[in-house]
């Protein structure tokens, strides 16, 4: 009897035990979530506790499935904090394909150094991190943590979806606040997706299930622009120990104004006098400004501090014109600081710097950006500098921040606006090439290339690199060109121009392909680097080309002796939404020698299309690949 009792009490605790780890057992997942994924978010909570308008406790669970190697990203269990954000727990536990526990790991385990990179300077920033390398797969890791903070300015979203190859099987956020601050918050994509919510003046809490993975498409926007989320913030805040109110952008910036600007902008007396005199003969404010701007320089560095504060509030311009460096803000306030000195106005500008361009939340008001630039207001059109670089040119921006919405902070309150767009016309590449072709399909070219727009930011650094990198630089992009060595480069970065020139003289062991007494010529030197379209795939997401282009080409193909021209592919256009493609082709023929000269132009144009766009997109872009493939015939009579 006691056996048989034993037996049912074993039974019973197993079934609790296993309806308990159902979440951290590898193997029971929905084949739902399991297509397409590399991980299943089992579930992620984030509880967010508002103690005082500086207080703040923010709790995390996550439990996520790794399905495989590329899952691995996923699984980071990490905790960042400074002075202002103390870890109050943080605890991890792994888990094999069947939900047993295959390691613990408590706060002390967990590995801690700087959470910047070596070309910060100075920083209290740390994290905290799980240093934890998998034996098989699928594995589970459960992490928990707890931090408390000072800084309220700063409310984690809920971004359930944490990427592509991801799925989320539970999600929650949950806003706790006994302090009864009002909040507001903004929600975003939520139509499409089953989300439970509540929400009140003070808290609120949303959550959601079963959301399969995402697959990348090319040419897609990011994922935030339709995947779920909310924004929260608190009409007060505080930013370590510096309170404030606001509830939109003119109210937001003009507190960071007061608080993070104002009074850091005096200069010594001689360096006033300095500018002054170096500035006394321009004529005009573009004039005064870029003698400034090559002065900042000439004369300061870029180091990062992100030290409490001092990660939003920029040094003394004082001490910048003592120490001779600074942070993207110290310098950009310095520079506008000078630029004030004489007479001229300018704007602090807040960005969010990287090449895939991301915008400064025009309808939430809220502690955004990772970058700084300056903007001088002119009626015709503004200008932008990139005070952190001492070889960018006055008023250019490259893709690092061209294109996108910036919060200009100013005195009477912040305004919303965009920094400079390049039209697919301003971005343009021309180049010009003759090739002199050898019987064997060996070639010797002397080539000219002149970029402007977001292509100067691309390529103008490459006449400070060795002749090394430069070699590895152009046999990377010119891969197709086999056995290509370069014999001489020559450089001219005209930066009143914005205009980066190369001349390089090169040869290579094989562009034409031998076939008996003929050549197969490909009538463009030069790829267009148009990327793949996918033609069996149904398209789900919107299509995206993020910046527009034009590039211009002229390759002149001067024919082996002996060799005349038996095919030539017909000149062909096309015109598109998407952009166009002209290529033109002439057989010349003198007394000294034949030549195919061909003329190629393609302009691809910015803009955002619906799912359903992609197939015309695709047919674009095949027409576009095929024109350009196409090859002409030569042979010899000898």
């Amino acid at each position: 009897m006691y056996k048989i009792f034993l037996a049912f009490v074993l039974a019973s605790l197993s079934f609790t035990l296993n309806a308990q780890n159902s979440q951290l057992q590898g193997f029971l997942l929905d084949p739902s979530l399991t297509a397409n994924a590399n991980a299943v978010i089992r579930k992620n909570s984030i509880e967010v506790e508002v103690l005082a308008v500086n207080k703040m406790l923010i709790r995390r669970k996550k439990i996520i499935t790794v399905l495989n190697k590329k899952g691995d990203g996923f699984a980071v269990a990490s905790t960042f904090y400074d002075n202002n954000r103390t870890i109050k727990n943080q605890e991890a536990f792994i888990y094999n394909s069947f939900g047993d526990e295959v390691q613990h790991y408590k706060k002390r385990d967990f590995k801690d150094q700087s959470a910047v990179g070596g070309s910060t300077f100075h920083s209290d920033e740390r994290v905290s991190y799980l240093n934890y390398t998998p034996r098989s797969y699928p594995y589970t890791i459960l992490f928990e943590s707890e931090i408390e903070t000072n800084s309220t300015i700063f409310l984690p979203p809920w971004k359930p979806v944490y990427g592509f190859y991801a799925s989320v099987e539970n999600s929650s956020y949950q806003l706790l606040n006994p302090a009864k601050i009002p909040i507001r918050f903004d929600e975003r994509n939520l139509e499409n997706f089953a989300i439970n919510k509540e929400t009140s003046e003070h808290e609120l809490s949303y959550s959601v299930k079963n959301i399969p993975a995402y697959v990348p498409e090319n040419w897609a926007p990011d994922l935030e622009q339709f995947t779920p989320g909310v924004l929260i913030a608190l009409n007060n805040f505080a930013l370590v120990g510096v309170t404030g109110n606001a509830t939109n952008w003119r109210e937001l910036g003009k507190w960071q104004y007061d608080n993070l600007l104002k009074g850091r902008d005096k200069l010594p007396e001689g360096t006033i006098s300095k500018i002054a005199s170096l500035t006394k003969d321009a004529k005009t404010i573009e004039q005064k400004a870029e003698i400034i701007y090559k002065y900042v320089q000439e004369n300061t560095r870029y180091i990062s501090v992100q030290l409490g504060i001092g990660g939003w509030e920029p040094m003394l311009s004082e001490d910048v014109d003592r120490l001779g460096y600074g942070d993207c803000k110290a310098l950009t306030n310095y520079t506008k600081a000078l630029l004030e000195s004489q007479g001229i106005p300018s704007n602090y500008a807040v960005v969010y710097a990287g090449e895939e361009k991301q915008n400064i939340d025009a309808d939430f008001a809220s502690m955004q950006g990772t970058h700084v630039i300056l903007n001088i207001p002119r009626e015709e059109e503004d200008i932008w500098l990139e005070c952190t670089s001492q070889t960018m040119p006055f008023n250019y921006l490259g893709d690092f921040t061209d294109d996108r919405d910036v919060l200009l902070v100013k005195p009477e309150g912040g305004e919303i606006v965009r920094s400079k767009i390049y039209t697919a016309s301003e971005n343009l590449r021309k180049s010009s090439s003759e090739i002199i072709l050898q019987p064997n399909g060996a070639f010797t070219t002397n080539f000219e290339r002149r970029s402007n727009g977001i292509f100067y930011g691309n390529i103008y650094r490459i006449k400070d690199q060795q002749a090394a990198i430069q070699d590895i630089v152009y046999k990377e992009d010119w891969g197709h060109l086999q056995g290509l060595k370069i014999a001489s480069v020559g450089y001219n970065d005209d930066k009143d121009k914005k205009q980066f020139t190369e001349e390089l003289h090169f040869t290579g062991q094989k562009y034409a392909t031998k076939a008996g007494k003929r050549l197969l010529l490909p009538v463009s030197f030069l790829n267009l680097n148009t990327f793949n379209t996918a033609g069996d795939v149904e398209r789900k997401l919107p299509l995206e080309i993020r910046r527009g282009k034009t590039i211009v080409d002229r390759f002149s193909f001067v024919l082996p002796e002996g060799f005349e021209v038996e095919s030539i592919p017909q000149s062909a256009s096309i015109t598109s939404e998407f952009g166009n493609l002209d290529l033109q082709l002439d057989l010349i023929e003198d007394e000294e020698e034949k030549k195919i000269e061909v003329m190629r132009e393609f302009q691809l144009k910015k803009g955002l299309w619906p799912a359903e766009a992609y197939v015309k997109f695709r047919d674009f872009i095949s027409r576009v690949n095929y024109i350009n493939n196409q090859k002409a015939v030569i042979k010899t009579n000898l």
